[in-house]
């Protein structure tokens, strides 16, 4: 089955807000006391992923405010949309790891 161009920007919009949510919930796994760092290394890494997930959360949020609220065609920004994405799924790993090292 052929996905239509419309049908895939409502798709790359509705992951884009699925991967915003998904950015938030690591952010609160960060701030939990069960990964609390226990050496210099760990806490310098933990600052960094915070870090790292709040430029990526408020770079996701500027872009679905742009989308939403200009009401900006999907297809126009489709490459930020697919680069934000890609930057939530990389997040997702970098934090995976971190918490699988405690």
């Amino acid at each position: 089955m052929k996905i239509s161009k419309s049908n895939k920007q409502i798709v790359a919009l509705t992951e884009l807000e699925r991967k915003r949510k998904s950015v938030s919930q690591l952010l609160m796994k960060m701030e939990s006391y069960l990964y609390e760092p226990k050496t210099h290394g760990e806490f310098e890494k933990k600052e960094s992923l915070k870090d790292n997930i709040n430029r990526a959360a408020d770079n996701t949020d500027s872009l679905l405010g742009i989308l939403k609220i200009n009401d900006i065609s999907i297809k126009e920004s489709l490459n930020d949309v697919e680069r934000q994405i890609e930057e939530c799924y990389a997040l997702e790993l970098e934090v995976a790891k971190f918490m699988l090292n405690k």
